[in-house]
């Protein structure tokens, strides 16, 4: 070493010297602050002088205001703090912080000469506040890197405190460490300050095996972790690589340092950090279902208060501690799950009047299907739909389409209605996305009569395999509608539907509600001239009361709190009208039913009504009620023919009233 070295060093061992010789005197909060002050500036220089670095930091702020010669304040007592942080300014003893004298001013030029701000004139204006935020949040030592994050300088000089250390909520033990997993939270430590705000700068970690196989504790990082971080949410404040030559052992324990850091806990809060962990991109499957404990060492937590004392939390290593299980890559974990898709094919009736025959349907829709994949891109390699019947009608080929895209076809099953196996599809879901497949069909020798058609799916109907092309989980189901087939017939939609309820005084003058609800149907005529009869048909009523019927079909339900209550509901008074369309139906000479020609549309209003009393006078149990269509008559060439698919469906229902 130079003799100009050893001068200086001498020197500011003299410097040492002076400065902790005050520390016996009586000193106010202000005094300490400016003795920690000069410690910290002669400690830069000596490092300095060896060549070295040090990372001894105060913490940084925010700033906010325009600062030159004759300003005071907050602002400029942390200015000052970290120009004494950087070396570029040594506060004599005595001269108190919050002052922006020629001393601040010449420090502050230093510094911005250094950082490139120019002109370096001791003015702290936005570019020095725009260079502060980009240069004073981050420093390198050794193999940890360190971003300082804070919530301010401290702002208790001179204040002893505490520092406690408690395990957090989150993560909750059984987080699932995959291969190749970059920066998992493991571990959350929730951090509180008590009487002096605290700043944290080291955590001392234990690693350990619970059920690891075979190597024991020291697996958790030559075979499993390679890295370990303390994050403050999704910002790294610490990081070290995890290896024989950082790991150290100590008796029968193993123990990581993160350390280099200034994290500041203001006094009576809590904050939460995480430990969180870099795996191997590959272990050997017998580490696939192992525990491991990853723990805050007793007083691992090393926090500095107001005075600068070192304080220490938890008092015992068992307190703060999670395990976590070793789980093999991530696309051995891949799922596909299925769902009803919300634009499946409401139940209807369908007239199928295509072909020489006029009996086919092409590419009749019966079923959407999503499919979820989770954890990795998922490819369908096969998909068997099945298809419940009952009729006459056969459907000769089922079809897949992704959207406008044929994904698969497959003739019908020897039987004619069992389902479809769609083979070889290789159909790729990517990775956590939903993707829609659409199961269509065609209609052969569809009949007078309906021929019911329901489509579904189940886990055993899906065979997937990973991106790797290993077999995964399938889970899930969709069932579609029902859907009645048939070669002549109407074709009903529901155009409007609606109820209100009116005060009435019906004979006896015994007060009660009348509810009427009111619906418009539109019915198309396809394959064949259509036969309505009015309400009061003796052969075919078109809709009859709640409680009538034509063969087993009730026309009207009626529900309360969302239950058919009509089997248990005897109105003290009900009827039913509707109105013949003006146009495209023809009046039969009977008056007592109308005629819709073929492809011809028409609109039928039909109104439904009923009392709030029972037929024996007591009011009906309190709640919401509602109307719903249950069935629909009508006559073709076949004779007497129900429409019933929309029996029990919501949509065929009006909103709710409240009775009695």
């Amino acid at each position: 070493m130079s003799k100009s070295r050893i001068a200086k060093l001498a020197a500011l061992s003299v410097g040492f010297a002076l400065v902790f010789s005050f520390a016996v005197l009586p000193a106010s909060a202000q005094s300490i602050a400016d003795l920690q002050a000069q410690i910290n500036a002669l400690l830069a220089q000596l490092s300095a002088l060896q060549g070295g670095s040090t990372t001894t930091t105060t913490a940084p702020s925010t700033f906010t205001q325009n600062l030159t010669v004759g300003s005071r304040g907050s602002e400029v007592t942390a200015l000052q703090q970290y120009l004494v942080s950087t070396g570029n300014l040594v506060m004599p003893a005595g001269v108190a912080y919050g002052y922006f004298g020629s001393l601040t001013k010449s420090a502050l030029a230093s510094w911005q000469a250094a950082n490139g701000v120019s002109p370096a004139a001791g003015y702290w204006g936005p570019i020095s506040r725009a260079k502060y935020a980009a240069v004073a949040g981050t420093t390198t030592t050794g193999t940890t890197t360190t971003t300082t994050t804070t919530t301010g300088v401290i702002t208790t000089p001179g204040v002893e405190g505490t520092i406690t250390a408690t395990l957090a909520p989150n993560p909750s033990s059984g987080t699932k460490l995959y291969e190749g997993d970059s920066k998992r939270q493991v571990l959350g430590i929730e951090l509180e300050a008590k009487t002096s705000d605290m700043r944290v700068e080291r955590i001392k970690l234990d690693l350990d095996c619970s059920t690891c196989s075979p190597g024991g504790d020291t697996d958790f990082y030559r075979k499993i972790a390679s890295k370990a971080y303390v994050m403050d949410g999704s910002t790294v404040l610490a990081s070290m690589d995890l290896n024989n030559s950082t790991v150290v052992e100590d008796g029968s324990d193993y123990f990581i340092t993160l350390a280099g850091f200034s994290y500041v806990v203001p006094k009576d809060t809590k904050k939460v950090l995480y430990i969180a962990l870099d795996a191997y991109p590959t272990w050997d499957s017998t580490y696939d279902g192992d525990s491991w404990t990853i723990a805050v060492a007793a007083s691992g937590v090393r926090a500095t208060d107001g005075v600068g004392v070192n304080q220490y939390s938890p008092a015992a290593a068992t307190t703060v501690t999670r395990n976590f299980t070793s789980t093999a890559d991530l696309v051995d974990s891949a799922t596909i799950t299925a769902s009803l898709n919300n634009s499946t094919p409401a139940a209807a009736d369908v007239v199928c009047a295509l072909g020489t025959d006029e009996d086919e349907c092409d590419g009749l829709e019966l079923l959407r299907v999503d499919f979820r994949a989770e954890k990795d891109n998922v490819t369908i390699t096969d998909l068997v739909v099945d298809v419940t019947y009952s009729g006459s009608a056969t459907s000769s080929t089922g079809y897949l389409y992704d959207g406008n895209t044929l994904v698969g076809s497959d003739a019908v099953d020897t039987d004619g209605h069992s389902g479809f196996t769609f083979a070889d599809i290789d159909w790729v879901v990517p990775k956590d996305t939903t993707k829609t497949l659409t199961v269509k069909v065609d209609i052969d020798d569809a009949a007078t009569t309906a021929t019911t058609f329901l489509a579904d799916i189940d886990t055993a109907d899906i065979t997937a395999e990973n991106s790797v092309g290993d077999g995964i989980t399938e889970s899930g189901s969709a069932t579609g509608k029902t859907l009645s087939v048939r070669k002549v017939g109407p074709e009903f939609s529901l155009v409007s539907k609606s109820i209100t309820k009116s005060s009435t005084a019906p004979s006896g003058n015994t007060s009660t509600s009348t509810v009427e609800a009111q619906f418009v149907i539109r019915a198309k005529a396809v394959g064949g001239d259509i036969l309505f009869g009015y309400a009061g048909s003796t052969t075919v009523p078109f809709v009859s009361n709640a409680g009538g019927s034509h063969d087993d079909g009730v026309s009207f339900s009626i529900y309360r709190g969302g239950t058919d209550v009509t089997a248990s509901l005897t109105p003290n008074a009900s009827s039913t009208s509707l109105t013949v369309p003006s146009s495209g139906a023809t009046l039969d000479s009977s008056n007592s039913t109308f005629t819709v020609q073929e492809g011809n549309t028409v609109d039928i209003p039909v109104a439904f009504l009923f009392e709030g009393r029972t037929s024996t006078s007591a009011l009906v149990t309190l709640g919401s009620y509602a109307v719903g269509i249950s069935q629909l008559n009508w006559v073709s060439s076949a004779g007497i023919q129900e429409s019933n698919f929309m029996a029990g469906e919501t949509s065929w229902r009006t909103s709710t009233v409240s009775l009695p």
